[in-house]
């Protein structure tokens, strides 16, 4: 399979600043390299970056936005050059930019389904959030329940419809996000409804059977935090590295993948930093011969 590497090195829109390092330092770690063992054509890494004279003087957002904007453009040009587009990205804000990309490529009337693995929902509104904090709510943005300024300047074209996002391993849910998610179609499984790997397996093929494409997110805090002890946002009892392969598994098995984002590593804290790194790489490792073409953008 052909896989193009695209790197957002940013934590907001902040370049390089705490998790912005996560994908340099995957990079730095030998990430071609692993890909190559599996037989993937590689190219890349292309880095997205938000020029200065960008940037506005208003609500971070905006600059989120922007920076998305640009990680459309390669989202898309991957998908049109017949590859996959296996993204790292600093935080989750970057998913609203990866959709855009597939919309740029494949068409607004596309249905993209949205997997997300993750410890936390991110399915928050400046509503319902108790913390304002932005990397808390992607998938709302991208159901279009908040953020017309982000969506807008990074040229999403199309909200996803809830029945087509599932959140898959959430351990920590806000009582107000937690509302907010029954009153919509979204597919949640717990953490520990994934230990059935039956029940996994079926919600997973049934989203594809529905969908043409699936943008699949792996925040890594999804993991235990002894496999990434340098985590931003640790939360207890994770997944091992073998549950998580399970679970990508499943999904990389439909064969509709087009993108793949990694998201969330902190590479700092020495040897905590580490193996943060470590496990990411494993986990890419362990699962990444189960991606295979999912088809390209018409010309």
């Amino acid at each position: 399979m052909r896989i193009h590497l695209v790197t957002v090195p940013y934590r907001y829109d902040e370049r390089d600043s705490g998790l912005g390092q996560g994908p340099a330092a995957l990079v730095d770690a030998g990430i071609e390299r692993t890909l190559q063992k599996h037989d993937h054509e590689i190219s890349g890494p292309q880095v997205v970056d938000l020029p200065e004279d960008e940037r506005v003087d208003g609500p971070v957002a905006a600059n989120i936005g922007r920076l998305g904007a640009h990680t459309a453009e390669a989202v898309a040009a991957a998908r049109q050059a017949g590859a996959g587009a296996l993204v790292l990205a600093g935080d989750d804000t970057a998913a609203i930019g990866v959709i855009a990309g597939l919309q740029v490529a494949h068409g607004a009337a596309t249905r993209i389904g949205l997997i997300w693995l993750d410890a936390h929902a991110d399915f928050n509104t400046p509503e319902t959030s108790y913390s304002g904090i932005l990397a808390g709510m992607p998938v709302a943005i991208l159901a279009g329940l908040a953020g017309p300024i982000w969506r807008g300047a990074a040229g999403l074209q199309a909200t996803i419809p809830t029945d087509r996002i599932h959140i898959l391993g959430p351990r920590e849910v806000d009582k107000k996000e937690a509302a907010l998610l029954r009153s919509t179609d979204v597919r949640l499984l717990s953490d520990t409804e994934l230990d059935d790997a039956a029940l996994v397996r079926r919600t997973v093929e049934q989203l594809a059977g529905h969908v043409d494409l699936i943008a699949l997110h792996i925040d890594l805090d999804v993991l235990d935090p002894s496999l990434v002890p340098s985590s931003s946002t640790p939360s207890p009892d994770g997944l091992t590295l073998s549950e998580a392969s399970e679970v990508l598994a499943a999904v990389l098995d439909t064969g509709k993948v087009a993108t793949l984002t990694f998201a969330g590593l902190n590479p700092g804290a020495g040897a905590r930093g580490k193996r943060s790194v470590e496990s990411a790489l494993k986990l890419i490792d362990r699962t990444i011969d189960r991606w295979r073409d999912s088809g390209t953008a018409p010309a």
